[in-house]
């Protein structure tokens, strides 16, 4: 278990490579059913399983999660993984969180992944369109698929700086990276 104040501020976001279509939602929210025949169920599950997306509701697959936290929380930073001058500043909300797109809880776990439903006010963003379109059970993601990161404003400076010399790093030394990376 790892908290948000344990996390280095430059890691604190969640990242996608794919939004649900209502047909794969649908196909979650049966999946979820079915496996949650026989297990407790509380209010996430009842939520979820109920739920029909909004016009300011999209819900995306985010990967290995940061850090243990509860929803509903606030962001107001949506950015490019591959570039992330290229961002904007909005507010929304995680509404739903749906631990490995099947078991609706009212946390996101570190380390696990999500399907993970954000509202705005109005309408969802265009950045959106550059992430692919699920439609099916499992993914169809491409290889290399751009990825948006999720955080808050207080935090993206450090991010992007992080994420940054990343890439550099990448540039100049390919897989091995990691190893010139001093970070600690």
């Amino acid at each position: 278990m790892q908290t948000e104040d344990q996390c280095k501020p430059s890691q604190r976001f969640l990242f996608a490579d794919e939004y649900f279509s209502d047909k794969a939602i649908t196909i979650w929210q049966s999946e979820c059913i079915k496996r949650c025949k026989d297990k407790p169920k509380g209010q996430a599950y009842e939520k979820y399983i109920k739920w029909i997306r909004k016009e300011n509701e999209i819900a995306v697959f985010t990967l290995y999660a940061y850090a243990d936290f509860e929803i509903p929380k606030k962001f107001d930073i949506i950015f490019h993984l591959d570039n992330p001058k290229d961002f904007i500043k909005i507010d929304y909300e995680l509404t739903q969180s749906i631990h490995e797109a099947w078991f609706p809880l009212n946390t996101v776990d570190a380390g696990h992944k999500h399907l993970c439903v954000f509202t705005f006010d109005k309408t969802i963003p265009k950045i959106f369109n550059t992430l692919h379109k699920g439609n099916e059970k499992f993914s169809t993601s491409p290889k290399g698929q751009k990825l948006l990161g999720f955080c808050n404003s207080k935090d993206f400076d450090d991010i992007k700086t992080g994420i940054e010399k990343t890439l550099e790093l990448r540039k100049l030394y390919g897989e091995n990276w990691s190893k010139y990376n001093n970070e600690e």
